[in-house]
Formats: C-alpha cells, structure tokens, sequence
C-alpha cells in the first residue's frame, strides 16, 4: 500500500526496516523535536520483546511459565494480550493468540523468507480454546499469572498494535495534525478534516499494480493474503493464516483480504476472518467486531469483492 496526502506539501518522513517489514511515517510538524528517536525505538522494542523467534524476551518469558508461575510486563504487552483475549471471545476462537504450537506444527518456525519447512510426521497438537483465558491479569502490577496450558503468537495483531499506539502518540502527544503510519500494509491515517489520504492496495500476484485506490480522511487499513508468507511443508503448501478454531491453514477460497476501520486492530483482526470465515458468515463477523468496517476482498479466481 502507499499513502498519499492530498493537499499538503511539506510532510516530514521516516522509513526504516523491522519486523520483517517496512514501517514508513508521514507526518506535519510535530511539537516532540526527536519524534523519529521515538517510533523507532517503540518499533524497536516490540520488534524485541514481542517476538516468538527470541526465547528470552518478555514474551518467551510468558510461554515458559509454569501453571501457577506470574511474571511482570511491560504495560503495552499487558494491553495487547487483554485486546487480542478480547477478540478471541467475540470472534468465539476464529481468531486466536494462542496458535503458536499450531503454526510450528505447520512449519512456520523461522522467521521469513524460507520456501520449504522440515515435515515431521506426528499428531497435531491440541487447540486452546476454553472460554477462559490461559492467563489471569492483574491490573494494578501489570503482572500475568498463568492459569492453564496455552503459548502466545501476537503476529498481525501485534503489528497492528504497534501503528495504532504510534498514530495515537503523534496525534496526541506530538499534537501532529496531519500523518500516517503503515507498518507492512497495517495503516492508520488521520487529519484535520480537511486533508484526505489517497491509499493504494496492491494486487496479490503483482504488487506494483493497484487493484483499488482507497480515500480516507481519518482510520485503519489492514490487508492480510495467503501468499506472501506461504511455503512447502513436505507435499504441501502451507501459510501463516490459521483457523483458531481447526488449527489448519484457511481455506475459503479467498487469498487477499483488506478491511476498513476506525482502528487498525479491529482491520487486522477482520481482514484475517474474511479469510478464515466462509463468504457467507465473514459480512457477521465484521459487524461483530465494528459496524464501521468496510472490506476489499480477491478470491482464488481473481474476482474482487466489495462491500
């Protein structure tokens, strides 16, 4: 996706590689003289500390623990664990956070690129899905105390969180009027009122060709697809959007999604389910989540859909 904002020439940037993506800003002025320090280093610290790749960070912190054992966190991971739990109930387990053992199972072990995972035949591992949390949180000490079996993957949701928290630091802290964050196609604009952000979606085959041109004065565009993090797992293609229900890749003949917000997790929760839900359903789900969602979908067939 690239973001454009109409009417305004002098914009300050900044662009740099992390989480296995580019994150791009695109901002007026801003009151916080080393804003640039800043995103950076909050990127930087999530990049960190919210990886499954790196077993002695906070979140491999968490995944070790034993039933009975607590540890304390940072209060932005505190709060995305309680957002992603939130969306695991009112999506009734579509989405999870909890589908770590199911993406290694599947061959989503290393961190991209790779083209083929080692396939070792043994029996999938069993699926979290209690209608309580596998972790009691206390909100005073920002402590998590583990109350059951269940291994973290933040993923997109984590991404997600990260350009919204940094979009709400410009606007509020920075009192920046006008900008944009687009973390790996997780976007969130804002403006005035006056001011529109026009925002390309790339096509999934070839991503040097926009299938939509999007306008947006002020919300959250995620895009998910099938394609770009798949691989071989034996004699099988494998890719990183699971079913938090099945355990199993998605199959519902949709391979790119982008959803429509007024916040960049709401549209990255929901561009994943209208890939996982059936085309009759995901509309549901959508509304479930915000009423304000809008989505941009192309199927296996190359048919784009609207709505």
């Amino acid at each position: 996706m690239i973001g454009k904002l109409e009417g305004l020439n002098m914009l300050d940037t900044l662009s740099f590689d992390a989480m296995n993506t580019t994150f791009y800003f695109s901002v007026t002025s801003c009151k916080i003289t080393n804003w640039k320090e800043v995103m950076q280093g909050w990127v930087r610290y999530v990049e960190t500390e919210w990886s499954r790749f790196r077993a002695n960070n906070e979140l491999g912190q968490l995944n070790q623990l034993e039933v009975g054992e607590k540890v304390n966190i940072s209060p932005p991971l505190f709060d995305v664990l309680q957002r992603a739990e939130d969306y695991r109930r009112k999506t009734h387990n579509l989405f999870s956070p909890y589908l770590l053992p199911q993406m290694q199972f599947h061959g989503y072990k290393d961190t991209f690129p790779f083209e083929q995972s080692q396939f070792i035949e043994r029996a999938a591992p069993p699926m979290y899905n209690k209608e309580t949390s596998p972790f009691l949180f206390a909100q005073n000490t920002s402590t998590v105390t583990r109350a059951a079996e269940g291994q973290i993957d933040l993923g997109g949701i984590g991404k997600g969180y990260t350009v919204q928290a940094a979009a709400r630091w410009l606007k509020d802290i920075g009192e920046v009027a006008a900008g944009m964050v687009d973390g790996g196609g997780d976007i969130t604009v804002w403006s005035n009122g006056c001011k529109e952000w026009k925002i390309g979606v790339a096509h999934p085959f070839q991503n040097k060709i926009d299938i939509a041109k999007l306008h947006l004065k002020n919300g959250s565009i995620a895009t998910s697809n099938i394609i770009y993090r798949s691989w071989m797992h034996g004699d099988e293609k494998k890719h990183h959007i699971i079913n938090g229900r099945t355990g199993l890749p998605a199959n519902n003949n949709m391979i790119q999604a982008t959803v429509i917000s007024d916040n960049c997790l709401d549209a990255e929760v929901g561009a994943k389910l209208c890939l996982i839900e059936t085309e009759m359903n995901f509309q549901n789900q959508l509304q479930n989540l915000s009423p304000t969602c809008s989505f941009l979908l192309v199927n296996d067939q190359g048919k784009v859909l609207v709505g």
